[in-house]
């Protein structure tokens, strides 16, 4: 009877002792997370304003008069290679044309070989 008695309270101290951890491993896990999204979300915020800073909020009617797009679909017709365009602080250049800044990787319809 004694065996059996030790076997019991053997099995109820280890299943204290598991109940005891299982919330500090949730604490863990969701501390983790937690961290990890502190790390992930200044990235993707510095992304989008890096993008943002390539637009000026007075060009969008010329952006959608002359049908610009960010990026260009074919890389060799982009801004990057348009007689209107001059690089300022990359990714971003001014358009004579818009008379603002500009993707270095857009295009619109008025683009002008530099080389021709």
């Amino acid at each position: 009877m004694d065996r059996h008695k030790v076997i019991l309270e053997r099995y109820c101290s280890e299943g204290r002792e598991l109940m005891n951890e299982l919330p500090r491993r949730k604490a863990l896990l969701w501390g983790l997370q937690v961290l990890s999204a502190a790390i992930v979300l200044p990235l993707t915020t510095r992304r989008a304003d890096a993008d943002d800073a390539c637009v000026d909020p007075s060009t969008q009617s010329f952006r959608a008069a002359v049908h610009y797009s960010d990026p260009a679909p074919d890389p060799a017709q982009s801004c990057a290679f348009c007689a209107f365009f001059t690089m300022e602080k990359a990714p971003c250049g001014n358009c004579a044309l818009a008379k603002g800044p500009v993707s270095s990787k857009g295009h619109c319809d008025s683009w002008s070989d530099r080389n021709g």
